[in-house]
């Protein structure tokens, strides 16, 4: 009997997909998303086209009639999880000042989908509690200058949940590249444990992969982790594009020109044949992380690339994709070519890195949901333009037969919001393997990266002895920063 999920406030469903993805060592899937709950209605249909109708709860929270649905389909649940929006953290714990500003909050209902959430795991009492967040809810405090995180774990303690893991700390700072994705990406994420189900300390999340410019590389490596995973290892084989002119801002006179010159552009398709002979060259010259990578996302498994259409960009904005190196933002390219600034309409005291073009050779910087608006952060590595819809998904480790619904910018929207599934597949093996089969060896014998989940591999690395770094550890119900000198006690990018 498969493991049930209840996935709240799930938009494309990444946090949940990538527990659906694991395996145990019968080669069998261990969890199933019994309900997605979900508000924008582009989001839900992608849900419907992955789990069906009847999976799908579609509407807000805190509209009685949905919290009811949701607490009379979902009792007996073994798993609660959810990315809680950000703005719900603003009304937790008590505050102060204006009165004016204080009912402002109050008619705001994001505010209460924390507390839905809460209530929700309160009535159906969950075995597990999974919780993902920007890492800025770290230092988030309230109108009385409280630490947000610290009302949230009390609550959730509260309700017989245990978040401490064996670093002494009550949450994890992830980084996603650490653990296969394409992309520096950190995340919180908090697991609780419902003590009168298992009385367990939170197993820690190992990393997989390291950073090859780290001065611990060499270490690293000879303890079997692979290096991150790049731009390059992610879309390299797709189609190269051309994007067309955009009409935005033209005057009449102009559009027949314009309509000309994009007649010979290719700016790609919403569905392409795959090209398995570009697809197996590329493949050839990647190196095991990249390999790894691919049989992820299964690309050699799929006949159709679907959302690999890019954006049309303004004549200016192509040129200056053109001319900037791998890496740069805005800000380096006025300082290295002065003479193009009249390419950049944008303040550059407060836009210096509005236009950023990624590096083939590093993973992709952070995707995020403003992707709907515009792509100028994530310039194409090698080509005047940027990033599709199915290049943002890879980066985010998305499957290739992941499919979007929603006109374009809405895709982009679902893609930046979501929790990369690589990630998560890291942390439904821990659960699964370290918490609910209890097992003695970390990893499954089934799992993509056997080279890497040895026992051995593990204890070397929380034994490895690292330089000094400030931890921020909640403890005693309040927060203070400790300074660790070469502790064994290693999170994330702590870990380097």
């Amino acid at each position: 009997m498969k493991i049930k999920i209840l996935d709240l406030f799930a938009g494309a469903g990444g946090l949940s997909s990538g527990f659906e993805m694991y395996v145990n060592e019968k080669n069998e899937k261990v969890f199933e998303v019994h309900r997605a709950v979900e508000i924008d209605p582009f989001a839900c249909n992608t849900l419907r086209k992955k789990h069906g109708m009847e999976t799908v709860i579609e509407g807000d929270l805190t509209d009685k009639k949905i919290h009811k649905k949701v607490i009379k389909e979902c009792k007996g649940i073994d798993i609660v999880m959810g990315g809680i929006p950000c703005q719900s953290f603003s009304l937790i714990g008590p505050r102060s000042g204006k009165f004016k500003e204080l009912e402002k909050f109050k008619c705001d209902t994001r505010d209460r989908l924390y507390e839905e959430f809460r209530d929700i795991v309160k009535e159906l009492t969950p075995k597990i509690v999974v919780i993902e967040n920007v890492k800025g809810i770290l230092s988030k405090k309230d109108g009385n200058g409280e630490f947000i995180i610290n009302h949230l774990i009390n609550d959730f303690e509260k309700l017989g949940y245990n978040f401490e893991n064996e670093s002494g700390m009550k949450y994890f700072v992830l980084n996603a590249a650490d653990y296969g994705v394409p992309q520096i990406r950190e995340r919180v994420i908090l697991v609780g444990v419902r003590k009168n189900w298992k009385d367990i300390t939170i197993p820690n999340m190992i990393p997989t992969h390291y950073d090859p410019n780290s001065k611990s590389a060499k270490e690293l490596k000879n303890l079997g982790l692979l290096p991150y995973v790049t731009v390059y290892d992610a879309i390299g084989d797709l189609p190269r594009l051309e994007a067309k002119l955009t009409s935005t801002g033209i005057s009449k006179r102009g559009l027949p020109k314009i309509k000309s010159q994009n007649k010979n552009r290719d700016d790609g398709a919403d569905i392409l044949e795959n090209d398995f002979i570009k697809f197996k060259e590329h493949y050839s010259k990647l190196e095991t992380n990249g390999k790894n990578y691919f049989k992820f996302i299964g690309t050699e498994k799929i006949a159709k690339i679907h959302h690999h259409k890019c954006r049309s960009h303004k004549k200016d904005d192509i040129q200056l994709y053109a001319k900037m190196n791998p890496g740069e933002t805005a800000g380096d390219f006025i300082t290295r070519c002065p003479e193009d600034s009249s390419l950049i309409i944008y303040d550059m005291n407060s836009f210096k890195d509005k236009y950023r073009k990624q590096d083939f050779k590093k993973p992709s910087t952070t995707i995020f949901a403003h992707l709907e608006k515009d792509g100028n952060r994530f310039i194409h590595p090698e080509q005047p333009r940027t990033y599709t819809p199915r290049e943002a998904a890879r980066i985010q480790s998305f499957p290739d037969d992941y499919i979007f619904e929603g006109p374009f910018t809405k895709k982009f929207k679902q893609i930046g919001n979501a929790v990369p599934p690589r990630l998560s597949f890291e942390i439904a093996t821990m659960v699964h393997e370290k918490i609910i089969s209890e097992k003695n060896k970390y990893w499954s014998k089934k799992s993509l990266f056997t080279n890497l989940r040895k026992e051995k591999f593990i204890k070397k690395i929380l034994e490895k002895k690292t330089p000094k770094f400030s931890l921020l550890i909640y403890r005693n119900k309040y927060d203070y920063n400790r300074k660790v000198h070469n502790s064994h006690k290693v999170l994330g990018k702590n870990f380097y």
